[in-house]
């Protein structure tokens, strides 16, 4: 059976973060252990498939790290590129775009799905977005194959709906993510 690799994860702190939870300085960590994760849940590669939004950070580490095994992967994204990209991609620095742009023009036209056009102006309404996204990428992992989440996550509530936290709150009794704490990451 082909495995679904779900990912979600933390974007990369943007500067003046009050609170740290994934500073720029343990991106490469976090490769290396996004990476690690992939390779341990592979049982075969004939048909796996990765699943991941693609937001600065953990998503498109782990689009970059599952490519370079040779893994194809799915985008998922609650508005427009242009939208998405303004609201999840820029402000940390300017490698990320670039890297989101890479990503989704090397990716088959029946592997990119954009759930909406722009995004609302409303907070409570992006937050909706953004938790429909989750609800959209785990149905097409399970509908793919057997689900193995990944997750970039410090174990705490996020900043909102849709954030890492409700995906992880998502799966079944039976799943058993593979977590990996920020806070364990190091330089």
């Amino acid at each position: 059976m082909a495995v679904s690799l779900l990912f979600t994860g933390h974007m990369i702190d943007l500067p003046g973060r009050p609170e740290p939870r994934f500073p720029a300085s343990l991106e490469q960590a976090a490769r290396v252990r996004i990476g690690e994760s992939i390779d341990r849940s592979l049982t075969e590669r004939l048909g796996d498939l990765g699943f991941a939004s693609c937001a600065r950070g953990g998503d498109i580490l782990f689009h970059e790290e599952c490519r370079g095994r040779g893994i194809g992967t799915v985008i998922v994204i609650p508005f427009e590129p242009n939208e998405f990209l303004r609201l999840s991609v820029e402000g940390a620095w300017d490698e990320w775009p670039k890297r989101f742009w890479a990503l989704w023009n090397a990716t088959p036209a029946d592997r990119k799905h954009v759930l909406g056009g722009s995004a609302p102006s409303d907070e409570a309404e992006q937050a909706k977005a953004f938790a429909d996204c989750n609800t959209e990428l785990l149905e097409m992992a399970r509908q793919h194959g057997r689900v193995h989440l990944i997750a970039l996550w410090d174990g705490k509530g996020g900043d909102g709906p849709g954030g890492t936290a409700d995906l992880v709150s998502r799966l079944g009794e039976e799943d058993k993510p593979d977590i990996i704490a920020p806070s364990d990451l190091h330089n």
